[in-house]
Order: structure tokens, then C-alpha cells, then sequence
């Protein structure tokens, strides 16, 4: 039924048969959204669990190329923090309550307000799992780069790093305001996106409720 024809029976129905009308629209704008929304979720969970991926033996090989102790440290940390990110996105998805048709649609309206919900909860806590931590550890990576002439440090690499303190403090500073931007990104992402969805749902989940 398209949104036009919704329309001309609200027109032309009763005050009880609007109800259902406003229920219906509803649910086809929720329908919407939803198959919106995974979308972007599907591609946001390849996109970070393959950069986890990249991040795990590109780390691996600082560890073993760089000698500073702490930036040594640093670099293994990192790689134990992008096993845990892929943990923590495949945990997400595997909890993740699949659409099943069979059950009555209060269920199937329950399991999509579950889901929501633990995307909400997954994006409110960047700060504390996703955007400190490698904040830190890369922090600690680039203080911990000592003088190169020290360890007769001449790798490739050498080159690319920031050994100088303007260089560090730059480079952190830039790291401080790009992290900021990701949990701001994803704090919005809750107050637009995820909020509204979950009121939708409330919403008609009332409205059943209410015609019961």
C-alpha cells in the first residue's frame, strides 16, 4: 500500500479506522528506516573490523622493528586493543536478534527495539572502549620515541616517525581532535538516528497496546 492510499482511506474512514491508518503508516516509515539503518550498520562493521584486521600486523611489525621500550609496548597493546575490537563487533553482531517473520509482529517489534538498544549502548561507550584507548596507546607510542642515534635505530621506517618534540606534540594534538570528532560523530549518531528509532517503535508498541 503506497503512502498515497493511506492517505485517501484517512480521508475518508472513520476515527477508529484512522487510527489504524496512522498505525500503518507508521509501521511502513519504521520498515524504512530500519532496512536504512542496518545497511549502514552492515558496512560500518566490514569497514572497522578489516581496518582491525590491516591494524593487527602492521602494529605487530612496529613492535618487532622499533626498540624504544615504550613505544615497543605500545605497539603490542595496540594489537591486543584491534583483536578486541573485532571481538567487540562480532559480539555485537552475533547478539544481534535476527528478523523472523513467523512471530507475531509485538515480538518482532520487541527484538528490533533489543537491537536498537544495543546499538545504542555499543555508540554512547566509543569513548570508553574505541576512542581512549588508542588515543592513549598512540600517545605513548609517539612520547615513547627516543633518539634514534641512541640504539643505532636506521630502519626504513625511520624516516616516517616523529622524533622531534614539535613533531610529537603536532601529532598528538591531531590525534586529540580527530578522536574527539569520532565520539562526537557517534554521540550524534545516537541522539539522531538511534533515539528516534527507539521512540518509533515505543510509539507503535503504545498504540497496539492501546487498541488491545
Amino acid at each position: 500500500m503506497t503512502e498515497q492510499e493511506l492517505k485517501e482511506i484517512w480521508m475518508n474512514s472513520s476515527q477508529a479506522e484512522r487510527i489504524q491508518v496512522d498505525l500503518s503508516r507508521l509501521v511502513m516509515d519504521l520498515k524504512s528506516k530500519l532496512n536504512h539503518i542496518d545497511k549502514v550498520i552492515r558496512n560500518r562493521d566490514i569497514r572497522e573490523i578489516v581496518a582491525a584486521f590491516i591494524g593487527i600486523p602492521m602494529f605487530a611489525y612496529f613492535a618487532y622493528d622499533i626498540p624504544f621500550p615504550i613505544t615497543r609496548i605500545a605497539s603490542i597493546l595496540t594489537v591486543v586493543w584491534s583483536v578486541y575490537v573485532i571481538y567487540r563487533f562480532r559480539k555485537l553482531q552475533l547478539s544481534r536478534k535476527n528478523e523472523d517473520l513467523t512471530l507475531p509482529f509485538k515480538s518482532q517489534l520487541e527484538n528490533q527495539k533489543i537491537n536498537m538498544m544495543a546499538q545504542h549502548r555499543f555508540l554512547d561507550t566509543v569513548l570508553y572502549w574505541y576512542a581512549g584507548p588508542p588515543f592513549l596507546l598512540n600517545a605513548a607510542f609517539i612520547l615513547g620515541l627516543g633518539n634514534p642515534e641512541t640504539l643505532g635505530y636506521s630502519s626504513g621506517l625511520k624516516e616516517h616517525l616523529p622524533f622531534d618534540s614539535g613533531s610529537k606534540i603536532t601529532l598528538i594534538a591531531f590525534l586529540a581532535i580527530f578522536y574527539t570528532f569520532i565520539v562526537w560523530l557517534n554521540k550524534r549518531a545516537v541522539k539522531k538516528t538511534l533515539n528516534p528509532l527507539i521512540a518509533d517503535i515505543q510509539r507503535i508498541q503504545d498504540q497496539l497496546e492501546t487498541e488491545e
